[in-house]
């Protein structure tokens, strides 16, 4: 009887409230009631627009989206002056790279993955490794840490040295390296590389345990097997894409060092591999890794020379 008194109830209110809304104090329908809660544009917006969208058909976000972010991290959002740096870096030292080397846009355009998604922090992981990007189906590249490009770095006295943003081997270390890397696995997975590859070090690859085996990220064992990374050594797909990614951003001389390192089985190794390389991107995506080695070189040692920090349009 309860429920019935309550369904009366509420009949009689419901009576009352459209006999209230007769009349002069009839609601106006002209003002809805659901509120846009589009983030309205800023510059950077306008600046990713003209720079991106219409060159490249790539989507670069930097506001905070829960559905865009792995759950398994604690995580932060960019700060807007990095996420503005990291746009412009991105575009002046890996797109027009690309575009110079191959003649135009287009091949970004129809390789690169359509969604770059920008985090600040880096993830730490429970082996004391940590992530600073990651891959999605060849369609998402994941860039974290960006707020580092905000930091100082010092030398060895504590003495402040220059900034992230003007430092090659910083950027690259946290983030180029990744982002070839990265890019470079969309590429093999549309169209494998040979057999030949896997072979040259296919007994050595040691998966997980790779975190464990090495002293440290420049341990000469690393090269001494035929590996330009420790992170090669996982496996025949993370070798191909470190070993493109490391020869795109190494300096002449930093890779030349890892072969003074390897001896000379690692050395015949690394060589061999890298040969399959060049033949891979040259035979089925006409891109000469070597012309983009310069050219990712020269743009590096030329950072000095741009403010990264103007979005002007």
């Amino acid at each position: 009887m309860k429920t019935k008194h309550i369904l009366f109830a509420t009949l009689a209110a419901a009576t009352v409230a459209l006999a209230a809304c007769s009349g002069d104090d009839e609601p106006d329908t002209s003002i809805s009631v659901i509120k846009d809660s589009q983030t309205p544009e800023n510059a950077l917006d306008r600046w990713l627009y003209k720079n991106y969208v219409l060159p490249y058909n790539v989507e670069l976000r930097y506001r905070w989206e829960d559905n865009e972010t792995s759950m398994d991290y604690i995580l932060v959002p960019p700060k807007m002056k990095n996420a503005i740096r990291m746009a412009r870096l991105l575009k002046y030292i890996c797109f027009e790279s690309f575009d110079e080397v191959t003649g135009s846009t287009l091949f970004i355009r129809s390789y690169f993955p359509k969604l770059v998604h920008l985090v600040g922090n880096p993830g730490w992981n429970s082996n004391g490794s940590t992530t600073l990007g990651s891959s999605e189906g060849g369609y998402k590249i994941n860039l974290w840490y960006v707020n580092h490009l905000g930091d100082m770095l010092y030398d060895e006295n504590w003495q402040p040295k220059d900034s992230v943003i003007y430092d090659r081997e910083e950027l690259n270390k946290t983030y180029f390296h990744t982002i070839i890397h990265e890019f470079g696995h969309t590429f093999h997975q549309k169209v494998a590389y040979t057999n030949e590859f896997n072979q040259v070090t296919g007994t050595d690859y040691l998966g997980g345990m790779w975190t464990s085996e090495f002293a440290s990220e420049t341990d000469p064992q690393i090269y001494a097997l035929g590996f330009v990374t420790a992170y090669a050594s996982y496996s025949a797909d993370e070798d191909f894409a470190e070993t493109f990614s490391s020869y795109v951003c190494d300096s002449d001389e930093e890779f030349q060092a890892k072969l003074d390192k390897a001896g000379t089985s690692g050395r015949l190794k690394i060589n061999q591999k890298l040969r399959i390389v060049k033949a891979y991107f040259k035979e089925n995506w006409k891109l000469d890794i070597e012309a983009l080695h310069q050219a990712v070189q020269r743009r590096e040692n030329s950072l000095n020379d741009f403010d990264f920090d103007d979005i002007s349009l």
